[in-house]
């Protein structure tokens, strides 16, 4: 067998080969475990690097000539020492698995078919989270938002990859930017098997979100307290108070989206430089 290392070709042995199923499509793929010899010090330290670079950018197997005949990942690797000081070899074992494209040819969510311009998914141990970018029409806008703003799970269909449909709800972070042809999301969707387990991390942003809840809360009752006060002098009245409910309650979603828009989707979602406190 021949994989390609940062632009060589290495012929590697071939220890053990095996499957596994794909959480993905549900497909039979390959793991290989392989084999490498590195002569001297120099070689073990060029191909520790290579390793390292192949756990990032992945890896292809050729047929010896340069032909691409698969994508794989590095799953684990490991080395020792063979001989002895005045003859070193350094014998490398790389554990690679294939990979697949995953490529969608439509997302449907519900009864309504979208069809995504970006497209990534990921498995946490067996659940499923989503992240799609689509452009939509102002009818498929409407449907969307009312989905989103149901909060409730929804059947979600990955055309071309399974045709099994997932139950998922949308996150709570759904960007969106305005586009010449429509509307530009950035959908992200999770299984409902994600919410039924433990999650340290639904303590995340603790205790300020809840901070942030009762603040709104007290700021909406001081509203309502001043619209009480008004009636009583007589400077408003039931039916205007009311009014000014229900506009409020009509538009509140509105408002709520306007959190989550950005200039540009694409834009937005660069990576930029990691700024951290401690």
């Amino acid at each position: 067998m021949y994989i390609d290392f940062s632009g060589k070709e290495l012929a590697v042995d071939l220890e053990e080969e095996s499957t596994f199923t794909s959480k993905h499509t549900g497909k039979e793929l390959k793991r290989v475990r392989l084999g490498l010899i590195a002569h001297t010090p120099r070689a073990h330290g060029k191909l520790l690097v290579s390793i390292k670079h192949a756990e990032r950018e992945g890896i292809d197997s050729t047929d010896g000539s340069g032909k691409v005949t698969g994508s794989w990942k590095i799953a684990d690797s490991s080395f020792f020492l063979l001989g002895n000081e005045s003859s070193p070899e350094y014998y490398h074992v790389i554990e690679i698995e294939e990979v697949e494209e995953l490529k969608v040819d439509e997302l449907t969510l519900n009864d309504l078919a979208l069809s995504p311009y970006f497209y990534e998914e990921e498995f946490d141990c067996d659940d499923l989270s989503i992240k799609a970018r689509v452009i939509v029409t102002q009818s498929q806008d409407r449907k969307l938002r009312e989905m989103i703003e149901a909060s409730d799970y929804i059947s979600v269909v990955r055309g071309g990859l399974c045709d099994l449909p997932r139950e998922m709800r949308f996150s709570r972070t759904i960007l969106w930017s305005r586009h010449k042809e429509g509307i530009k999301y950035e959908l992200i969707l999770v299984d409902k098997s994600y919410d039924e387990r433990d999650r340290p991390l639904s303590r995340l942003f603790q205790p300020q979100m809840s901070r942030m809840q009762e603040m709104v809360a007290i700021q909406a009752e001081m509203i309502e307290g001043m619209m009480a006060v008004l009636q009583e002098k007589g400077l408003i009245n039931a039916e205007e108070i009311e009014r000014i409910r229900s506009k409020a309650a009509s538009r509140a979603s509105d408002q709520a989206r306007e959190f989550f828009r950005v200039e540009d989707i694409d834009e937005f979602s660069r990576p930029q430089p990691r700024i951290t406190w401690d």
